[in-house]
C-alpha cells in the first residue's frame, strides 16, 4: 500500500520500492540508448583526464629546459583532450536527455490517466489544491531535475569514478592523501540526507496547503464578503504562507550546512595531497609534473562531487515529487476498474437497463451512506431520486455512475454501458466552443457539433460558430452558468450516451436560463435510460417512476401521480414547497418546486 501523504493531503505517496518498480517499468524498454550514454560518459570522462596529464608533462618539460616543439605538442594535446572531452559530454547529455524527457512525457502521461481514474471520493476527500500541485509542482519538479540535474549528475558520476582510478594509477600514496576529504564530505553529507528528505517533503506539503488556501480564498469570495470574513481568509492564506516560507528556510540552512562541509573537504583533501606530494619529490619518489598532474586530477573532483552532493538538493525535491505522483498512480491501481458488475449481452445497441439489488454502501467512518436499496430502472425509462439533502440520493447516482464501489450487494447494467455522468458542478474549459464539445468526441465533425448545439435549444452556440455580427467569435470564455451547463449538455448529446445521470444537473443554474436548460435536459433524456437526482420537483412530473430518498433508504416509489394521492415524503414535499410558491392548491404540474432540506416528519410509506 502506499503511504500517507502529510499535512491534511488525503492522496497517498508511494514508497522508494514502488517509485523504484515505477521508473524501472519504464526504464527497461530503453536499455540500448542507456547503454550508448554510459559508453558516451565513459568516454568523456576518460578524455576529461588528457588535460592535467599533459599540463604535468609540460611543467616537467619546462623544468627540463625542453624546447618549444615539445611543449607546444603538450598544449595541442590539452586542446585535444578539452575539445574532445567536451564534444562526448554534449553527445552523452543529449541522448540522455532524450531518454529522460521521453519517460517523463509517459509518467505524466500515465499520472494524469490515473487522476482521471481516480473514484470521485477519493479527490472529493482531499484538499483539491493537494491533486493540483501533483500535476503540476511535482511534475515540474520531476522535469525540472530529469531534464537538468540527472545528465549533470551522472556525467559527475563517472568523472568522479574515473577520476579517482587516474589518480591511483599516478601514485597510490597521492591517492591516499586525498581521501583526506572523505570525514568531511560524508558527515556532511549524511547530515544533510538525514534533515533534508523530511524537509523538502514537508515543503512541498505545506506549498500545497498554502495553494489550496488561495484557491479557498478565491473561489468564496462572494460567501466570505458576504459574511464579511475575508480577513479570516487572509489570515489563513498569511499562516500558510508564512509555515511554507520557515520550512523553506529551514531547507536553505541544511544546504549552507553541506556547503561549508564541501567547502573543508576539498582544503582538507588538496592540502593533504600537496603536502605528500613534496616528501615524495623531496626522496625522488616522484616528479613536479607528476605531482602537478595529481593535484589537477584532485582538483578536477571538485566540481563533478560538489555538482553530485548539492544535486542532492533538487533530486530529494524530485524524488518527493516523483513519490507523490507515482503514489497517485498507484492508488489508481488499487481502485477496481469496473466498480459494479455488467452482464454482457450481444445486442449492444439496444438501451441498457439498470438493476439495483440489495445496495449498501456507507462513507469510511461514518454512519451515512445508503442502506439496502434496490430498485430497477427499465430500459429507455427516467427514473426521478428526489429526497432532502443528506437522504442519501446523491449517494445513490455515485454509486450506480462507479465512483464508489457499493459495500454489499450488486449493480447490473444489462447490456453492459458506462453511464455518462451530468452534475451540478459548473465546467467551461479553455478553448472555444467546439473545443469545449470535442472533449466528449474528439472526432466529431461540425455538422455533428451543431446538431447537438441544436438538439439542446443552444441557438446562441451556433451563432458564436457562425460568427455572426455582434456574437463575438467562437470562443466559450464570458458564459454565464446556464450557458455552461447548457454546453455541457449539449457536449452529453455529442457523445449520445446509452445510459445518463444527472446528478442535481440544474440546481446552479441560475433563474435567467434556467428554462433553456431544463428544455436541454429534457432532450438529453429522451429515449435513454436515464437516472435523475431531482432538486426541483417539476423534473419528477413526467418520469416514468419516482424514488424518494430518506435516512439513506429508499421509502417510497411509484409515479407522480400515484405518491400524490398517498400520504408520505412526497406529497408533503410538494404540498410545502408549491404553496410556498404559488399558494394554497397547487395544481401538480404547474411549475417548479424545490425540497426542504429538513426531512418531514409525517409518517412515510416503505416500498
Amino acid at each position: 500500500m502506499v503511504g500517507n501523504a502529510q499535512l491534511g493531503a488525503s492522496l497517498p505517496i508511494a514508497t522508494g520500492r514502488q517509485v523504484w518498480h515505477a521508473l524501472r517499468r519504464h526504464l527497461r524498454t530503453r536499455r540500448r540508448r542507456l547503454s550508448a550514454v554510459a559508453v558516451l560518459f565513459l568516454a568523456a570522462s576518460a578524455l576529461g583526464l588528457v588535460m592535467p596529464a599533459c599540463l604535468g608533462r609540460i611543467v616537467d618539460a619546462v623544468t627540463a629546459g625542453a624546447g618549444f616543439a615539445t611543449i607546444a605538442l603538450w598544449v595541442g594535446g590539452v586542446a585535444v583532450g578539452a575539445i574532445g572531452a567536451a564534444l562526448m559530454g554534449l553527445w552523452a547529455a543529449r541522448v540522455l536527455i532524450g531518454v529522460v524527457q521521453d519517460v517523463l512525457a509517459e509518467l505524466r502521461e500515465e499520472v494524469f490517466s490515473s487522476a482521471m481514474r481516480l473514484p470521485a471520493r477519493h479527490v472529493d476527500d482531499s484538499e483539491s489544491a493537494d491533486l493540483l500541485s501533483r500535476v503540476t509542482g511535482d511534475v515540474d519538479a520531476v522535469s525540472e531535475a530529469g531534464g537538468n540535474v540527472v545528465p549533470g549528475l551522472l556525467s559527475a558520476g563517472f568523472a568522479i569514478a574515473v577520476s579517482v582510478v587516474a589518480l591511483a594509477a599516478l601514485n597510490p600514496w597521492l591517492a591516499l592523501a586525498g581521501l583526506a576529504c572523505v570525514p568531511c564530505y560524508a558527515l556532511g553529507t549524511r547530515a544533510f540526507l538525514r534533515r533534508s528528505r523530511v524537509v523538502f517533503r514537508e515543503i512541498r506539503a505545506r506549498e500545497a496547503a498554502r495553494s489550496q488556501a488561495v484557491i479557498e480564498a478565491v473561489h468564496g469570495h462572494d460567501t466570505l464578503t458576504a459574511l464579511n470574513e475575508q480577513e479570516i481568509a487572509l489570515e489563513r492564506v498569511a499562516h500558510r504562507a508564512e509555515a511554507s516560507i520557515r520550512t523553506q528556510v529551514t531547507g536553505v540552512g541544511i544546504r549552507n550546512r553541506l556547503f561549508r562541509s564541501l567547502n573543508g573537504g576539498e582544503a582538507a583533501g588538496l592540502i593533504a595531497i600537496l603536502g605528500a606530494g613534496f616528501a615524495l619529490h623531496m626522496n625522488g619518489a616522484i616528479t613536479v609534473g607528476a605531482v602537478t598532474a595529481a593535484a589537477l586530477v584532485f582538483h578536477r573532483l571538485f566540481d563533478p562531487i560538489g555538482q553530485l552532493i548539492f544535486g542532492l538538493d533538487d533530486i530529494q525535491r524530485a524524488a518527493i515529487g516523483l513519490a507523490r505522483l507515482v503514489g497517485v498512480i498507484e492508488l489508481a491501481s488499487e481502485s477496481p476498474a469496473t466498480p459494479h458488475s455488467a452482464t454482457v449481452r450481444t445486442e449492444l445497441g439496444s438501451d441498457p437497463a439498470i438493476t439495483v439489488d440489495s445496495l449498501t454502501f456507507r462513507y469510511p467512518g461514518s454512519d451515512r451512506g445508503i442502506v439496502d436499496a434496490s430498485f430497477v430502472v427499465p430500459a429507455g425509462t427516467t427514473t426521478v431520486i428526489v429526497g432532502a439533502s443528506g437522504s442519501g440520493k446523491s449517494t445513490l447516482a455515485r454509486v450506480i455512475a462507479g465512483h464508489d464501489r457499493p459495500g454489499r450487494g450488486q449493480i447490473r447494467i444489462d447490456p453492459a454501458a458506462v453511464p455518462y455522468v451530468l452534475t451540478q458542478e459548473i465546467h467551461l474549459f479553455r478553448g472555444s466552443i467546439a473545443d469545449n464539445m470535442r472533449l466528449a468526441a474528439p472526432g466529431a465533425s461540425d455538422s455533428q457539433i451543431s446538431d447537438a448545439l441544436t438538439a439542446a435549444g443552444a441557438d446562441w452556440a451556433l451563432r458564436r460558430l457562425a460568427g455572426e455580427p455582434g456574437s463575438s467569435n467562437a470562443a466559450a470564455a464570458g458564459l454565464d452558468d446556464g450557458r455552461v451547463q447548457q454546453l455541457a449538455i449539449a457536449r452529453a448529446l455529442l457523445a449520445d450516451p446509452a445510459a445518463v445521470i444527472l446528478d442535481e444537473a440544474t440546481a446552479d443554474v441560475g433563474l435567467q436560463h434556467r428554462a433553456d436548460v431544463d428544455r436541454a435536459v429534457e432532450a438529453l433524456r429522451a429515449g435513454r435510460t436515464t437516472v435523475l437526482i431531482a432538486h426541483q420537483l417539476h423534473h419528477a412530473v413526467a418520469a416514468d417512476q419516482i424514488l424518494v430518498c430518506a435516512d439513506g433508504g429508499i421509502v417510497q416509489r411509484g409515479s407522480h401521480a400515484e405518491l400524490l394521492q398517498r400520504r408520505g415524503h412526497y406529497r408533503q414535499f410538494w404540498e410545502t414547497q408549491t404553496r410556498g410558491l404559488q399558494g394554497p392548491a397547487p395544481d401538480p404540474a404547474s411549475g417548479p418546486a424545490v425540497l426542504p432540506t429538513t426531512e418531514p416528519t409525517d409518517e412515510t410509506e416503505t416500498p
